[in-house]
């Protein structure tokens, strides 16, 4: 069984969004056609329970367009999530934007608007910085489109102000904010010098805490496809990550996966980025997902779809690269699902203590299933695929949550009910393959007659501390303020978890790693 998380009856419920909440919860949000399109949202518990109202509540129902865009929703590090979507409530098409509260209260009232003067935009995402302000970015309609954002507060709206842009010579459009360390932030977007279905150059400007901007980079010299959607992650160390479809540099007609890594100073691993495997016989897929930062000593992991020519047949690779670009898991990545007529497909993936977990669909258009793999650094299954969705179904706008409370948290929008949004806890054992309790580059675990975190380096926000015991059931969890190098932090397992092998999970806002701790 799956838990439903829309409301009952045939009203169709489309594009789930999805966030980490506090105490182990989840925000999940979608739109609803009812009379007009309105924007739900419902919060889960960490056993998967409705904390508001049965079917969700409305977080706006103003007037909508006839078709639905792409929007965006995050998590700010207060346990309030922000949502960001395009309404017509001006008469025309523009931003908006809502904050909600662990316990649905609508904290900016009826929503921001964002409206961009002399035009339209639509297709907003979000940025959530250290200090919880907020920036926005957004598609504008200018003839050529430019890049809209602004820098808000937590509180919403200081004063009414015109976005920034960020436009020039061709289209300049798909935004998306990574969040940096030092309170500022990167803004990636794509250029494209003809019409909004030509190729595009990936470029992202940096901008400091005050939102200078610092300097405009451009990712890769591989170009992607105008349907293409890139996800850029944070590197943890001011400069992001980024997993794309491009041609394969030794044959056009075939696709390829590249990885890219832009530094802080705008520097990358090469000019066109590391491919996940040599050879020009097979297309690879990275199906618009991000990759998965394990940590700077494990590098990280993405899935791709790896089919033949005719694209008649295919399965699921996983590849893992040094955070200095070099492919660790050999000239084809490792195959975790083998070739078939099946064409499984990869949605996500998420790091893991020892590795990656993935989700997967496979089966035919409104006939598919759905499962999640958890593999080790080394690429091979750590355990047996754990099912998600054993229903064939139609199964559409799949996310993964990561990891938090102990498991991860699989949403998407599934053809049963007459449309409906369903979710799935994925729970791995958390108890196998961590690092002895000395790794992480920026804290240790110092196990003795008491139990301390060593911070050998500064945070720069508030840390949240997870104790689980060995099934990954959560014991006990707190919040500490930043810290600075050399801090030293007494963890009372003793009064929390049983004698024997606990573990301890230490999160950042822009990193996190797990230890395995010795409870006598």
């Amino acid at each position: 069984m799956n838990t439903r998380v829309s409301g009952a009856g045939d009203v169709g419920a489309a594009t789930p969004l999805s966030a980490p909440g506090p105490e182990g919860s989840t925000y999940i949000t979608w739109f609803e056609a009812a009379s007009n399109y309105r924007l739900m949202m419902q919060r889960l518990d960490a056993d998967g329970q409705a904390m508001w109202q049965e079917g969700g509540i409305v977080v706006s129902d103003e007037p909508q367009n006839t078709a639905l865009f792409r929007f965006d929703m995050k998590s700010d590090h207060a346990g309030n999530t922000i949502v960001a979507f395009q309404d017509q409530r001006s008469g025309a098409l523009d931003v908006v934007a809502y904050r909600v509260a662990p316990d649905g209260s609508m904290l900016w009232g009826d929503g921001l608007a964002l409206p961009t003067p002399g035009t339209t935009g639509i297709a907003p995402t979000i940025g959530v910085l250290n200090d919880d302000r907020v920036v926005i970015a957004w598609n504008t309609n200018r003839s050529p489109a430019t890049v809209a954002y602004r820098i808000l507060p937590a509180t919403g709206m200081p004063a009414e102000e015109a976005p920034l842009e960020i436009g020039g010579t061709g289209i300049h459009g798909r935004p998306k904010v990574v969040p940096n360390a030092d309170g500022g932030f990167w803004l990636q977007y794509v250029q494209q010098p003809g019409n909004f279905l030509s190729p595009g150059t990936m470029k992202a400007t940096r901008f400091a805490a005050d939102g200078t901007a610092l300097h405009d980079d451009t990712i890769s010299t591989a170009t992607i496809s105008g349907f293409y959607f890139p996800e850029p992650i944070s590197d943890g160390e001011n400069g992001l990550y980024i997993a794309f479809n491009s041609g394969n540099i030794a044959n056009q007609n075939m696709t390829d996966v590249y990885v890219q890594r832009l530094r802080a100073d705008g520097s990358r691993w090469s000019d066109r980025g590391s491919p996940v495997e040599d050879g020009a016989t097979t297309n690879r897929y990275a199906n618009n997902t991000a990759p998965a930062l394990i940590g700077n000593a494990e590098g990280l992991m993405i899935a791709y779809s790896r089919k033949n020519g005719a694209q008649s047949e295919g399965g699921v690779h996983v590849q893992r690269f040094a955070t200095a670009g070099t492919a660790l898991l050999g000239a084809t990545g490792v195959e975790v699902i083998p070739s078939s007529t099946a064409l499984p497909e990869p949605f996500g993936t998420i790091a893991a203590p020892d590795g990656a977990v993935f989700g997967c669909t496979t089966g035919s258009f409104s006939n598919e299933t759905a499962a999640a793999f958890h593999v080790g650094l080394d690429g091979t299954l750590a355990e047996p695929q754990i099912p998600l969705a054993t229903t064939p179904s139609g199964i559409d706008d799949a996310s993964l949550v990561p990891f938090h409370n102990g498991q991860a948290v699989t949403v998407w929008q599934d053809d049963r009910y007459g449309g409906s949004i369903l979710a799935q806890p994925i729970m791995i054992d958390i108890s196998t393959g961590i690092a002895d309790a000395t790794n992480g580059t920026w804290v240790r675990l110092v196990q003795g007659s008491v139990h301390e975190l060593l911070f050998t380096e500064g945070t720069p926000a508030e840390l949240l501390i997870t104790v689980y015991a060995a099934d990954g059931k959560r014991l006990h969890e707190q919040r500490l303020p930043a810290q600075s190098p050399g801090a030293r932090v007494q963890l009372d397992l003793d009064r929390h978890a049983a004698s024997g092998a606990s573990i301890v999970h230490v999160h950042s806002a822009d990193r996190s790693t797990m230890f395995k701790a010795i409870v006598p």
